[in-house]
């Protein structure tokens, strides 16, 4: 049976797949240019031909791997979260605690921005959107993820002792050094038995370390959120007092200012995931409330 004109199974298609591959691409490319720069292409030219015959001979004709070539092609891209749906997600795996804190920082913004609107200022359209809209939002928004990788990291503490781990790696020690001196006593070299429990060593020790970095990183994310919290507090009230926008503009971008600098000092404690560019639900808004609510209560 003849092959449809569009199908994508037949022998023309797979070569093409194979070849067009960009890995293939990036290495055919280096073998051309490290032909050209030995002196000799004439000799090394003919040796990539053959590889390149070999490679769409064999392995570009294999079924395998024109399956993977075609899952490539077809694999569709990954569907969004939703804001909404983000948001009961992350309050659902705060404490209670942390989740009222959330809510109660939350009706205080919410309840300086509907004072602010009934003082009717002149400035109000402009200043108190851009106030919520580029401030507000985002910052609330980095409040919550804050309190959601805090509460991660003391999770994985509390099922996770360093005392524990400590005690693991001083009995391992212990035996890596009985070993090692049996394996000597006996002239031989080192023992499979003495390669274990070196690498459970190092694997204890890659424990401990990452302990470590979790106990760094839970003072860093509370120092964050103590700050993060004084800064939204901070920008409501002069929101609410400041009565032109210019100035209004002014703390935005101080405050602006302070979250680029926690971003490069998150960024280099490897928690940079807190400030990627995951869109902020409308936290003020009438729609992100009702779901919050609903998973707080």
């Amino acid at each position: 049976m003849k092959k449809a004109p569009g199908s994508t199974d037949g022998l023309g298609a797979a070569l093409k797949r194979s070849f067009v591959w960009h890995w293939h691409i990036l290495g055919l490319g280096a073998g051309v240019a490290a032909a050209v720069i030995s002196g000799a292409p004439l000799l090394w030219l003919p040796f990539l031909a053959a590889a390149e015959l070999g490679y769409l001979g064999f392995l570009g004709l294999n079924p395998r791997f024109q399956k993977v070539l075609k899952a490539e092609k077809v694999l569709p891209p990954p569907i969004p979260i939703d804001p909404q749906l983000r948001l009961q997600q992350l309050i659902e795996f705060l404490s209670k605690a942390d989740a009222q804190r959330f809510e109660s920082l939350h009706r205080r913004c919410s309840e300086l921005l509907q004072l602010r609107s009934s003082m009717g200022t002149k400035d109000q359209a402009s200043g108190v959107n851009n106030f919520r809209g580029e401030s507000l939002d985002r910052m609330l928004w980095l409040f919550l993820k804050l309190l959601h990788q805090r509460s991660g990291l003391e999770r994985f503490l509390s099922a996770t002792r360093r005392e524990v781990i400590e005690t693991e790696l001083q009995s391992a020690n212990q035996q890596l050094a009985n070993a090692q001196e049996r394996d000597k006593s006996a002239a031989l070299p080192e023992s499979r038995l003495t390669t274990s429990i070196r690498e459970r060593v190092v694997t204890i020790q890659e424990r401990l370390d990452n302990h470590r970095q979790a106990s760094e990183g839970l003072e860093l994310v509370t120092a964050e959120i103590d700050k993060t919290e004084q800064q939204i507090t901070h920008l409501c009230e002069v929101g609410m007092t400041m009565a032109d926008s210019a100035g209004l503009s002014v703390q935005i971008d101080s405050i602006s200012a302070s979250l680029q600098s926690s971003e490069k000092l998150f960024s280099e404690a490897s928690f940079s995931q807190i400030y990627d560019d995951e869109p902020a639900p409308p936290l003020l808004s009438g729609v992100a409330p009702a779901a919050r609510n609903a998973v707080l209560q």
